[in-house]
């Protein structure tokens, strides 16, 4: 016990040693403690112990009185003389408590104090007005706000006297005065422009000198002039800080309780600085900083401290240290441990003498515990302590000494660019800085460090928010440095991890990078540029076609007007040099911002950490991931399900994706599972084995317990019956014999356990037995951290040790999906917009340009015809000069709007749509694609097995380096097949679901099943979906897709799983559905997605036809009918146009902007803005489909035929309505939106009715391509094509009320036009009867349109009018419609004009037809022919024939019918 004793403290015998406490002393806390009576050397250190444990206190109270009041006066900007402890700040000029808050009892309107210092606030009304509890009436005095946001609020000072409301807030009374950066304008009752426009994270400060009577305002810093110089004051009049806030708006105030960011010289604040505490911490401080350099000579005679020292600390440093002071620790906040045997022995004169060290570690405690009362203090922490961390390590500071060799180190990492800083923290931690820590967490209660670390944390959080003045980005750069340098500390590490990073301060703020202010922006850009557009075909401004109807300048421009063009538009030549330029410009904030995105990559690794990990205390990464899922469940899953809205900002949710992304990519290439050349991605398997819950959000098939009954067998096929996961689904019996719920607690995801937290002490979880292993597991992986734990354990800390590392990866792959799609897409969605925005605005800038010359054109004209004008050539000129003063001053506009939009694209180009970001998002998405075709597709699985079991470099990571053309795998149509379960589609063979998997080739179970895919989660799908249109449409083509390896692979994978996925029965969330026929419907718009989906494998192609032309009863037809319209748009009649021709002869055949293009695509209307891209390979494979499966085909266009019947119907019905309603503004808009969607989608099925009739038109004709039902599917198509010509053409049957709806131009009826309703009839007619076809085809197409009751031939002969006169005609669109489809519709005219004569000529004299009393009762148009048996009831066979598709019964007796018969008419 002695050799232990002596090798803890050692024994000094130094005849010296006297004379060296006293010189300790001295360093240390100066003469006034040093006891020169105190000589015995074997009592000496002890009795200093106890001497300045007495009297450390009222020494420092002594100096802290003595200290001259001068220095605390300049240093804190106070204008007073003493202070006292009173809770009343009793400076002149002042009137208030001490402490300053904003007074809730003043609060006008909704508004809500965040936190519990009530100096943060958010508004909740249309505008909510609060003041603070103090006010002061004379003297200079400030305060400070920060922005949380940059909209409308109003900060300012106003008496007691004012009254607000909700309409008026500070600054709208007579004694109140405001100034709001949102809007840039000061108010006192009256407003004027002041100031600059404000940004989230600025530093507002208010200055008013009451002595004079001013008011001032600062930027963060930088004063914004003098606002009023007039403000009242005097006798009655004190003035409040007030603020003002819109819905939403939120800031941060600072009264004083806190050092300024930015304080004014002279002014002030409301609430006084805690002099006294400041000075006390600031003395305690020098002597703690003596006693560092103490310990410091003693442990460099000792090795340097090491990763491994450190990680050791507190469970055996900590523990040598504590049994040392308990030697002298009577007054010590630890309790001496009770024992029966004594550890010091009191006869032994030898031990009593204490050890330097134990003697430096003694007046360490006594030091920390008098520096407990005042670091309670807000104010001293961010005054007095941060400033030291940030100064030990190398950080400079106002009048503070700073660490050399912290320095040194700090400069190399900056150099290096702060590569590997996470490794030389962790390998080596600095030695001063986890010295000063180890103090704090040894002798300093817990509860008041860590209200100590959360203090520096959310200082350096709002230091952090600032907007940067220049591209160096120091401050942001500084903060995560000094955050990076406390976490080398293990025990604060996981503090911060624990308690404060996903508490009040998010992490996710530390990896935010702010746009700085657009002045910082225009030094960096030279000059602004932005796309300029081409002239627009077709366009002609109503202005420019006025003058050229009244021939006083011709249609097209002059030679003239072009050369002016030319001169006031930049060259091609030009623009490309400004082009050239603007990118190297962004390139330079691309490389500015990268030593920021790098140290924010070592934040996170160091978050990450995963080697500290003990048999007591768990990892760093292990606490992360628990603290992360948590975040993920609050601020995206809930978010999800409740609200549909984030309660995180879009743009720092962007930038954590980005940082979590890089930092997994990296952590992957440093330890890749298995396969090194495949993206991180979620093995299939894992959606169904339970190891990961998926924030129990739902599947795909449904809620998780259904699917576990419905899909059980398949389960236990894959995992084995005595799988926990598929026992935790099994009813429990109760006590009373009867069965519980179907599943448990833990299994159905109860919210008692996913949310609420529970506390339990260490050693219960060290106690907690552990789970025995799951069945048929390949990998061994820590119970705990599996979502089959026991009941409860997954809301509880993670317990000791490191994670593993699979399970990690799979966390935090999950985890950026949920937040990719919650959040992140949100902001990608608003950069499109800004982006769209600078477009439109550039087109617009663009048609001023060539108005300007064409206004000037005709000024010059009018000057130049005569020397002296007439009175009405003046007036002319006049009007044209004003004309061409407001297109002088809308370009001004629109220039200086479009050079803001180029610097914010500028900032968008350089730091967030980086080439970087683009690379990532691709391997996220593959990854993401790979995982979910890997579940889905049991051919694909097994095609990736057997090619790429090893890929190598060079071949695709997603089909394994073959091509496509590999997979043309034979297609077996799902009508032909023996239904399988509910939701498997095909039987198909078993195969593995993960390249994990891989390895155990000779395993008994199959290790995937194809109906299991109904497992995966939702957002797992939805978040591969928009990271593909993220990369295809929002990025693109800002940054050019083309630079993705393998980008065409990408796309032709992707369309695999969206041609057969997209109507999946396993999927039966409707808005994963939803989302997936959007993003085809999206890839049919462009020519190059096109492309793909003809690449995509045989069967694929054929499972999306076959959905296509399924029959369109009780399913959502109307986005896919569209998706089918896209494969015809560019070969149907005068069906070549991307905006209608109409509507492009007035406003210009415009390319679409990106978001016009974007997933999300109103596919339920045929809102031509989309250029044609026809594809003929799926036009093929439509028409193989409909030629070899007759019955689905006959159904199919009997469908669709009644969905266009009814389409046309309910639009010419809801015309007539309209048409009796005299006045437009006695339109309901509803009814007029209502109409024109009827007439979309009208035109959308008549456009499918024309592809099906070119595709297949022996369906009409030939009873065996049509089930038998040609004659019904001829006569029912004739019908509905002559009833249309009927109803828009001729004037009696309908067409004057179409006339007048299209003349009428009202809201959202654009669209409703000649063109569109007739040019998808003509082609129908046109395609069924082509010169091409049989005659016997041809003979009866045409016996059935001309013997049709609706037919019209002047209604035809509409169509083709010569008469420019006429109303319309397709003559009048030469650019549309072809002349060979004109021709091809002539001759159908005559044809049918031959027919109808040569029936006329059949019929006897005088014949009147078919007697009325023989007409169908329910048509009304043939004769009642046929008859029902056995009850005998008759009509046409027609109707008879469409009724029997869906029915059984009489129409009239509901009798069961037998079969029908021919009956016949009788003759009059």
């Amino acid at each position: 016990m002695m050799n232990v004793l002596r090798s803890m403290f050692g024994v000094c015998s130094s005849s010296t040693e006297k004379g060296e406490v006293h010189d300790m002393i001295k360093k240390i806390f100066g003469n006034e403690l040093v006891m020169k009576d105190n000589t015995d050397k074997h009592t000496q250190r002890s009795k200093y112990v106890n001497y300045i444990s007495e009297n450390l206190s009222k020494i420092l109270d002594a100096k802290v009185n003595s200290y001259k009041i001068k220095s605390t006066k300049k240093q804190h900007n106070i204008n007073v003389t003493t202070e006292t402890a009173e809770s009343n700040d009793e400076r002149p000029g002042r009137v208030g408590p001490k402490l300053v808050v904003f007074d809730a009892s003043t609060g006008t309107g909704r508004l809500v104090l965040v936190g519990d210092e009530r100096v943060s606030i958010q508004g909740l009304s249309s505008f909510a007005t609060i003041r603070a509890t103090a006010c002061v009436f004379s003297g200079k005095w400030m305060y400070e706000v920060q922005l949380g946001t940059k909209g409308i609020m109003q900060i300012g000072w106003c008496t007691s006297s004012c009254t607000f409301s909700m309409d008026t807030g500070v600054g709208d009374t007579a004694h109140s005065y405001a100034y709001d950066g949102g809007r840039v304008r000061k108010w006192n009752v009256a407003t004027s422009q002041y100031g600059q426009s404000w940004l989230p994270g600025d530093v507002i400060g208010s200055c008013i000198d009451l002595d004079k009577g001013t008011l001032e305002y600062y930027r963060n810093g930088v004063s914004l002039g003098l606002a009023f110089d007039k403000v009242a004051h005097g006798s009655g009049l004190a003035y409040f800080p007030a603020v003002s806030l819109a819905m939403q708006e939120h800031l941060y105030a600072n009264f004083g309780h806190v050092p300024f960011i930015f304080p004014i010289e002279g002014f002030a604040p409301l609430q006084a600085p805690p002099i006294r505490e400041c000075i006390r911490a600031t003395l305690l401080f020098k002597s703690l900083d003596a006693l560092l350099d103490e310990l410091n000579r003693l442990s460099n005679l000792k090795p340097p401290v090491t990763a491994k020292i450190s990680k050791a600390k507190s469970d055996s440093s900590k523990a040598e240290v504590e049994v040392a002071l308990r030697i002298h620790s009577s007054n010590s906040i630890y309790s001496p441990r009770s024992s029966p045997h004594s550890m010091v022995d009191a006869q032994s004169t030898e031990v009593k003498k204490m050890s330097k060290r134990a003697f430096l570690m003694s007046l360490a405690r006594l030091i920390v515990a008098e520096m407990g009362s005042v670091l309670r203090v807000t104010y001293v922490v961010v005054s007095e302590l941060l400033p030291r961390f940030r100064g030990t390590l190398g950080l400079k500071n106002r009048a503070l000494s700073v660490d050399q060799s912290a320095v040194e180190f700090y400069v190399k990492a900056k150099d290096d660019n702060f590569n590997g800083l996470a490794q030389k923290f962790l390998a080596q931690p600095q030695p001063r800085l986890c010295s000063l820590l180890d103090l704090l967490w040894t002798f300093l209660e817990e509860a008041a460090l860590c209200d100590v670390l959360e203090h520096c944390v959310v200082r350096e959080c709002l230091l952090y928010d600032l907007v940067s003045p220049d591209m160096n980005f120091t401050q942001q750069i500084e903060g995560l440095y000094v955050l990076c340098g406390l976490m080398q500390h293990r025990d604060t590490r996981h503090h911060l991890v624990k308690y404060v990073f996903f508490n009040k301060i998010t992490f996710d703020n530390f990896l935010n990078i702010k746009c700085p202010d657009e002045i910082v922006l225009r030094s960096i850009i030279r000059k602004p540029w932005w796309q300029r557009p081409m002239s627009v075909q077709g366009e002609t401004d109503p202005q420019i076609a006025e003058i050229a109807e009244k021939g006083t300048r011709p249609s097209t421009f002059t030679p003239t007007g072009a050369d002016n063009t030319s001169k006031s538009l930049p060259s091609y030549r030009d623009d490309s040099t400004l082009e050239a330029q603007y990118k190297e410009d962004c390139e330079k904030i691309t490389k500015a911002v990268a030593p920021l995105e790098r140290i924010q990559l070592e934040f996170l690794l160091m978050l990450l950490d995963n080697t500290d990990g003990t048999t007591m205390v768990p990892s760093t990464r292990k606490i992360f991931l628990e603290k992360f899922r948590r975040y993920i469940m609050d601020n995206c899953i809930l978010d999800m399900r409740l609200f549909n809205v984030s309660r995180n900002s879009p743009a720092i949710s962007w930038c954590c994706h980005a940082r979590l992304l890089t930092a997994v990519l990296r952590l992957w290439n440093e330890n890749p599972l298995n396969n090194p050349h495949l993206p991180p991605h979620i093995p299939a398997r894992t959606f169904i084995d339970g190891e990961l819950d998926f924030y129990n959000v739902d599947r795909l098939g449904g809620v998780l317990p259904f699917l576990v009954r419905t899909l059980r067998q398949d389960l236990i096929q894959v995992l084995g019956e005595e799988n926990p996961f598929i026992q935790s689904f099994e009813p429990n019996y109760n006590r009373s014999g009867g069965i519980d719920a179907g599943v448990n607690d833990m299994a159905a995801g109860s919210p008692g356990l996913a949310t609420l937290p529970q506390v339990i002490s260490s050693m219960a979880r060290f106690m907690h037995p552990p789970m025995p292993p799951m069945a048929n597991s390949l990998y061994s992986r820590p119970t705990g951290e599996t979502a089959l734990a026991l009941k409860g354990t997954r809301s509880m800390m993670p317990g000791a040790g490191c994670i593993d590392v699979r399970t990690a990866y799979l966390r935090l792959m999950d985890g950026l999906l949920a937040l990719y799609h919650g959040i992140a897409i949100k902001h990608a969605e608003k950069l499109c917009e800004l982006r769209d925005n600078q477009l439109d605005m550039a087109d617009c800038l663009h048609d001023i340009e060539q108005r300007m010359v064409t206004v000037t054109n005709e000024l010059q004209t009018v000057e130049g015809t005569k020397t002296e004008l007439n009175e009405s050539e003046k007036i002319r000129k006049l009007l044209t000069e004003k004309m061409l003063n407001e297109l002088e001053r809308s370009k001004a506009v629109y220039e200086e709007k479009l050079e803001a939009s180029a610097l914010q694209m500028a900032w968008v180009i350089g730091a967030i749509w980086t080439k970087q970001r683009q690379q990532e998002l691709a391997k996220h998405f593959t990854g993401t694609l790979h995982s979910l075709r890997y579940a889905s597709d049991p051919e694909y699985a097994a095609h990736v097995q057997a090619t790429s079991k090893e890929i190598l470099p060079g071949k695709s990571s997603i089909i394994g380096g073959a091509s496509y053309a590999s997979l043309q795998l034979e297609y077996t149509s799902s009508s032909d097949q023996s239904p399988q379960t509910p939701t498997s589609r095909a039987a198909s063979p078993r195969t593995c679901s993960n390249t994990q998997m891989e390895m155990n080739p000779t395993s008994n179970n199959p290790e995937f099943s194809e109906s299991l895919f109904a497992f995966v989660p939702e957002y797992h799908v939805d978040a591969m979906l928009e990271l593909c249109n993220t990369l295809r449409l929002y990025m693109h083509p800002t940054v050019p897709v083309q630079q993705v390896a393998e980008w065409e692979e990408l796309v032709v994978s992707c369309a695999s799983f969206l041609c057969s996925e997209f109507a999946d029965p396993r999927i039966v969330l409707a808005s994963t559905r939803e989302s997936l026929v959007q993003t085809l419907a999206s890839f049919a718009t462009q020519p190059a997605t096109m492309r793909a989906i003809e690449r995509v494998p045989l069967k694929q192609q054929m499972c999306m036809v076959e959905e296509l032309v399924r029959p369109y009863q009780n399913r959502a037809w109307a986005q896919s009918n569209w998706v089918l319209v896209r494969f015809w748009h560019g070969s149907g009649f005068g069906f070549r146009h991307r905006q209608w021709p109409h509507l492009a002869a007035r406003y210009g055949d415009r390319e679409p902007t990106v978001n016009n293009l974007g997933a999300k695509v109103d596919a339920g209307l045929m809102s031509q803005c989309f250029g044609p891209c026809p594809s003929e390979v799926i036009q093929g494979r439509i028409r193989d489909y409909l030629n070899d499966h007759q019955k689905e085909a006959a159904q199919f266009l009997n469908s669709l035929l009644s969905q266009l019947n009814w389409a046309f119907s309910e639009f010419f019905t809801m015309m007539q309505e309209m048409d009796r309603v005299q006045i437009d503004a006695h339109l309901e808009p509803r009814h007029i939106k209502l109409c024109a969607t009827c007439f979309d989608l009208y035109h959308g099925l008549a456009r499918a009715l024309e592809m099906t009739l070119a595709l297949a038109p022996e369906l009409l004709t030939k009873s065996t391509s049509s089930d038998n039902q040609n004659e019904l599917l001829l006569g029912r198509t004739c019908q509905i094509l002559m009833a249309v010509v009927s109803r828009i053409c001729v004037r009696g049957g309908g067409g004057a009320g179409f006339r007048r709806l299209v003349a009428r131009g009202l809201p959202d009826t654009d669209r409703v036009h000649y063109y569109v309703a007739l040019a998808p009839v003509a082609g129908c007619l046109i395609r069924m009867l082509d010169p091409k076809l049989p005659q016997e085809h041809l003979s009866k197409v045409t016996n059935s349109l001309v013997t049709e009751p609706l037919f019209r031939l002047d209604g035809l002969e509409f169509m083709l009018e010569k008469d420019k006169n006429k109303n319309f005609s397709f003559y009048k669109f030469p650019d549309d419609v072809s002349a060979e489809e004109l021709s091809s519709l002539e001759k159908l005219v005559e044809r049918l004009r031959a027919a109808r004569d040569a029936q006329m000529m059949t019929k006897s004299p005088g014949s009147s037809g078919t007697q009325s009393d023989l007409l169908c009762t329910i048509c009304y148009a043939r004769p009642a022919d046929t008859a029902f048996m056995p009850c005998g009831h008759h009509s046409c066979r027609a109707c008879i024939m469409q009724h029997l598709l869906n029915s059984k019964q009489c129409f009239f007796c509901k009798a069961e019918i037998d079969t029908v018969r021919e009956i016949e008419p009788v003759n009059a």
